[in-house]
């Protein structure tokens, strides 16, 4: 029996007093983290001539040092949190340098208290009776448990967004069913005005909530720019728009799971356009449409829920011009543009939708493509495969 790591998220509603111990964790953890943060970069500072990566402090250095913090007067506050908690946030500076020095990731940045907070518990988390069990919380925190938890909880996550509210993320090891195959291929195309065309005909709406609520939102932000800064009343506008940002979030969120479960529930082989969202982004045109539609995330869906599920996840390379050719003859179209949703062959003047001919393009590309891995071509292959 193969485990796979599921989350759970649920809202949680801690009472005044444990607002006020949550504050103190988010606190610790945030000034742990750009404590350790800042000593490395002093660090760096004075050893900047030798080999940054090899001189550089580890994990078991910043662990005795917080130990000694612990003792010290001015930082035994540091005694009133989860000390795992603590030990995490090193845990995740050390990997955010590790990522760094391998060249995936940037430098690692100093916290924030004006945005997201957030600290994890490692161990010993239990619901029961509907209340949150975790380490300095004994009395249980009241839980909104609107599905059972199955699997063994190892591990929780709470986290307070910009508009007041308390979640905990319950990671779990827990066996996932594989769904029956099929016989089902299908080739996505990926886009702006229509969210997902299908090969088979199937279309997918892009529901922009973004652009929905729009006009709403500019009320929200030009009440919280007026009011006075650090008054109750700017407060007030400044959560309302935040609950408005949030509310734009779970509707975008909620659309693309439901559009990433029926594409992969109904077909054996999905087949998608490995596109670069973050060059999308750079066109100042279509940088807001790209980020209310969150290509990236719908693409990361499909992607983890065809491994739990047993279906093969296929990518076409972005440099095939899956608009620009003919899904009948082959014949490229170099004049085809952006404005341009149908458009005629020359060649043998069929007529084409030009989502829906990307689609069947994309398809036949990934098939022809992944035969040619698996016979050992030694053609490099434009996709790439994941099951």
């Amino acid at each position: 029996m193969k485990l796979t790591d599921y989350t759970y998220k649920f809202r949680i509603y801690p009472t005044p007093e444990q607002e006020v111990k949550l504050a103190k964790h988010f606190g610790s953890v945030r000034w742990c983290y750009n404590y350790f943060l800042n000593k490395r970069v002093k660090h760096y500072m004075t050893t900047k001539e030798q080999d940054l990566e090899k001189n550089s402090l580890n994990y078991n250095d910043d662990a005795k040092a917080l130990t000694e913090l612990k003792q010290k007067t001015e930082t035994e506050w540091l005694n009133e949190v989860n000390s795992q908690s603590l030990q995490h946030a090193l845990k995740h500076l050390d990997s955010s340098f590790n990522r760094f020095f391998k060249k995936l990731a940037k430098f690692p940045k100093f916290k924030s208290k004006n945005n997201k907070q957030s600290f994890r518990i490692p161990q010993h988390v239990k619901v029961e009776n509907n209340k949150l069990h975790i380490v300095k919380f004994k009395e249980g925190v009241e839980i909104n448990l609107h599905r059972p938890i199955e699997g063994e909880i190892r591990n929780a996550t709470i986290t307070k967004n910009s508009a007041g509210q308390y979640h905990v993320s319950i990671g779990v090891q827990r066996e996932i069913k594989k769904l029956e195959p099929n016989d089902n291929i299908i080739g996505i195309d990926l886009g702006l005005k229509t969210l997902v065309t299908c090969s088979d005909g199937i279309v997918f709406e892009n529901i922009r909530p973004y652009k929905t609520l729009q006009a709403r939102r500019r009320i929200l932000a030009k009440n919280v720019s007026r009011a006075l800064k650090g008054s109750k009343g700017r407060e007030k506008a400044r959560n309302k728009l935040a609950k408005l940002d949030n509310h734009i979030h779970n509707i975008r969120h909620n659309h693309l799971h439901k559009v990433s479960h029926k594409i992969v529930s109904e077909n054996q082989t999905i087949i998608m356009e490995d596109l670069n969202v973050s060059g999308m982004m750079k066109n100042r045109k279509l940088s807001k449409s790209v980020w209310d539609c969150s290509l990236s995330e719908l693409v990361r869906q499909i992607s983890y829920k065809s491994k739990w599920y047993g279906r093969e996840f296929l990518q076409v390379s972005r440099w095939f011009p899956s608009s620009k050719t003919c899904s009948n003859c082959s014949y490229i179209n170099d004049n085809l543009t952006l404005n341009d949703r149908e458009w005629k062959c020359p060649r043998c003047e069929t007529l084409h939708d030009r989502d829906f001919n990307a689609s069947v393009n994309i398809k036949r590309q990934g098939l022809n493509e992944h035969n040619r891995g698996n016979h050992g071509d030694s053609c490099l292959p434009w996709c790439k495969t994941s099951v």
